[in-house]
């Protein structure tokens, strides 16, 4: 529960409040056996704060998957070190007050608004200081979560899938050891542990490690629309892969696409054979493949990283694609 290190939120509520010369009433609740970090009564309120090291798009479903359990009609509020503007226009889209160390805040009670934005939070020290989650360690994790019997491979077949170094192998083992996501059961043996978790985590190192070095650029069709390269079957055919919206699309019928994700080997045979134009706003991102284990014939990705890419969109709709793809594709799995 609290992962906030010497950080006392309810002192920093009640000097935010006296800040803004409001006229409340202000007390501390014990928190009894209850699940929140901390009670407060506002006026004639009580509200239960539940305190995260960091939010973001990406872990905010499950957050408040856990919170709604947790409280009646009382209201939250989410409090975070970190809280991305992406994830605070979530929690204000769904009216969830929240705090974050640098004193934003959003705040809507009964007879109450404040809404703070503007001041600058730090960012996390240390936050991907495991080789697990640098570039080439992400690359590994989306092998492992793809087939969790990997890790008990060959090295050397795990680095080959993964196109990384075989001396990156090891570095990824001990990270996932020390973050508690890889269990050693005997000298050959091992086995990932907290799978979801770690699918969480991953997101966030696809979202700001991994797509944006395998990103080739934007484009769009000369002559058609995404619709109609999307329609086509021949697709399957050429190695080349769906992502995000459009995967998803396929992988479910649930989804519409307005954005589109390729994944090639190399940009020069699908531009030339899809006849696509460089453009700084086209709807259409390349990326360059960041495996090279075999694939089936699918047009589509992995339901992992079509679940990964569409999480670090942070809309709604995604969002909510993601949590179907994640509850029929990925979890029987894992």
């Amino acid at each position: 529960m609290k992962s906030i290190a010497k950080y006392n939120p309810v002192q920093h509520l009640k000097e935010i409040l006296e800040q803004q010369a409001l006229d409340v009433s202000f007390k501390e609740l014990p928190t009894g056996a209850g699940k929140f970090d901390a009670v407060i009564k506002l006026n004639d309120q009580v509200i239960y704060l539940e305190t995260k090291r960091e939010i973001t798009p990406v872990n905010l479903s499950k957050i408040l998957e856990e919170t709604k359990n947790w409280s009646n009609e009382n209201p939250i509020l989410l409090v975070g070190e970190y809280i991305t503007p992406k994830a605070k226009e979530l929690l204000r889209e769904k009216e969830v007050n929240y705090l974050d160390s640098a004193g934003n805040m959003y705040l809507k009670l009964n007879r109450l608004l404040i809404h703070i934005e503007g001041k600058s939070a730090p960012t996390i020290p240390g936050k991907y200081k495991s080789r697990a989650f640098s570039k080439a360690g992400g690359a590994v994790v989306f092998q492992f979560l793809r087939d969790p019997q990997l890790v008990n491979e060959p090295q050397r077949l795990i680095a080959e899938y993964a196109g990384v170094s075989l001396g990156t192998i090891p570095k990824v083992f001990e990270g996932l050891q020390k973050e508690k996501f890889l269990i050693r059961l005997d000298k050959n043996k091992w086995e990932l542990s907290n799978k979801e978790g770690l699918l969480l985590k991953w997101t966030e190192v696809l979202r700001e490690k991994i797509l944006p070095s395998k990103f080739l650029g934007n484009y769009k069709p000369a002559g058609r629309n995404m619709q109609q390269i999307l329609a086509e079957k021949e697709i399957r055919a050429t190695g080349i892969k769906w992502g995000g919206e459009p995967a998803a699309a396929m992988l479910t019928n649930y989804l519409i696409a307005e954005k589109f994700s390729l994944f090639v080997s190399t940009k020069v045979d699908v531009i030339k054979k899809y006849k696509l134009v460089p453009s700084p706003n086209g709807e259409l991102e390349l990326y360059e493949k960041f495996w090279n284990h075999p694939e089936d014939d699918q047009p589509y990705v992995h339901p992992i990283l079509i679940y990964a890419q569409l999480m670090a969109t942070g809309e709604s709709r995604n969002i909510e694609t993601a949590e179907i793809i994640l509850n029929e594709h990925i979890r029987p799995n894992l």
